[in-house]
Order: structure tokens, then sequence, then C-alpha cells
């Protein structure tokens, strides 16, 4: 029954992030784009690291700080183990608990923190660099269980 609830609460968020969109780049009253919010001003508590670019067709953030929730797109220059070495020892000092974790062409990392879940993929870019997702989630609660 666990794996259902999750399951559940995991495809309804991915259909929220779906078919949601978030038009970073708002008009000012003289008509002209806003400013981009920097990946560091959208991720809050997530270490970004240093040269990395907003990929903002494929970025869904909604609230901010400590609690923000959704994916960020980034691209991140550098090798692929560096990006995940700085992931798997930088997110612990900020707060963040590893849960588990894959290095391959395609690397996966889980953390946990209070009611949250992230997950960091990070997969080398066709042209150089790296292409690295964070999704942030709710933590789901397990069911108790009944004798």
């Amino acid at each position: 029954m666990n794996v259902l609830k999750y399951l559940t609460l995991l495809f309804t968020a991915s259909v929220l992030l779906a078919c949601g969109s978030v038009d970073i780049r708002s008009p000012s009253k003289d008509g002209a784009a806003a400013p981009e919010p920097s990946a560091a001003q959208l991720a809050g508590d997530m270490p970004i690291p240093q040269g990395s670019t907003i990929r903002p067709q494929e970025t869904l953030v909604i609230g901010s700080g400590n609690r923000w929730m959704g994916r960020i797109s980034l691209s991140v220059p550098g090798e692929s183990q560096a990006i995940y070495t700085y992931y798997r020892d930088g997110l612990p000092s900020a707060g963040w608990a590893l849960t588990s974790s894959s290095y391959s062409k395609l690397s996966f990392l889980t953390f946990s923190k209070a009611e949250r879940v992230a997950t960091v993929q990070i997969q080398a870019a066709s042209f150089g660099g790296n292409e690295v997702t964070i999704t942030v989630t709710p933590a789901t609660k397990p069911a108790n269980a009944t004798p």
C-alpha cells in the first residue's frame, strides 16, 4: 500500500510539474524584461556550482528559500565526476542527508532534509559540460504498520 501511495504522489507531482510553466521574464512597467534570477537565487538552500546557467524552458520552481519545490535545470561546465563530487560532498554541509547515489553516464544522488527530498541527476551534455536537473519534492510519510 505504501508503494501505491508513493507512486500516486510521484505521478501527481510529475503531472503538475509537466503542465505548469513559469515566465521568469515578466515585463516591467517600462516594457523591458525583468532580469532573470540567478540559479543560486532560485535554489535557496541547494548549493549551485560556479558558472552554472539556468535552462529556463525546463525549470519550474514553486516557493523560495528553504521551502521551494520543483525542478531546476542547469548547464554546468566541468567534468561529470567533479560535478558529482560537488553535490555528494556539498549538500550535506547545507543540511541535506545523502540517502542514495549512483555514478555512471547518467548519475543520480538522492538527499533528504526535513520534509523534503531532492534528486540530483547529472548527465554529460552533447557539446561539453553537463546537464544537471535538481528535483525537490515533499517527503512522503510511511503509513503506520498495523498488526
